[in-house]
């Protein structure tokens, strides 16, 4: 009898195992992720962080990009200039525990929004830095091959080098960016704004207040 029962116990159990296992093989088989995730997505390490959400960051980014691409047409220094502007990228004011790189990479991002936008394209020209640009001239045109100081010294002031642009039709983006701390909560003011280069003028400004707690 005690050999009845086990046999019974083991059939059964034999195909509960074999049910489950149909059953699992009916499920779509799930690929690794690699650890990759949607960069919208706040994580738990971004809650621990003590600095400011990623995400909060490409949303302002976003909503800066959409805000001008929509007023660039409306402000009367750009869109009654005689000729295209000029818009390059400025210098950041960081002022928080952030790393200033996760600023400089919402601006690049913005950058990107504005070269690729035929809206903005018609008002303004997007260019890279003169520094960064300078020296590519240089690593692709090669050395001076044998030509006398003072020849060189004339070419890089102004012949040879890349084009300049006349500073009253320069616009520059610049950021400022603040954090006030209180225990875990912490509070941020970002500002992202376009100054004519030569009158110090503000034409567009757009900002964002952040609350966040660590957790």
């Amino acid at each position: 009898m005690v050999r009845g029962v086990n046999t019974r116990w083991a059939w059964g159990g034999a195909a509960v195992v074999a049910a489950a296992l149909g059953l699992a093989g009916c499920e779509a088989p799930r690929g690794d992720t690699g650890g990759r995730i949607d960069p919208s997505r706040t994580t738990a390490a971004d809650e621990r962080s003590p600095q400011a959400n990623m995400p909060s960051l490409y949303e302002f980014g976003d909503r800066v990009a959409e805000r001008l691409a929509a007023d660039i047409s409306s402000i009367p220094e750009i869109r009654d200039a005689p000729t295209r502007v000029v818009i390059e990228l400025g210098g950041l004011n960081n002022k928080t525990r952030t790393s200033t790189q996760d600023f400089e990479q919402i601006q690049v991002r913005l950058r990107n929004r504005f070269a690729n936008s035929d809206y903005i394209r018609n008002k303004a020209m997007v260019v890279d830095s003169t520094a960064r640009m300078d020296q590519e001239l240089d690593r692709i045109q090669g050395d001076t091959g044998g030509r006398d100081l003072l020849q060189e010294n004339i070419d890089r002031r102004g012949a040879g080098r890349t084009d300049r642009y006349d500073p009253r039709q320069i616009f520059v983006l610049l950021g400022d960016f603040y954090e006030s701390a209180r225990g875990g909560t912490r509070r941020y003011y970002f500002e992202f704004r376009l100054t004519n280069l030569k009158t110090r003028s503000i034409v567009f400004s757009e900002s964002y207040d952040l609350g966040q707690v660590m957790r």
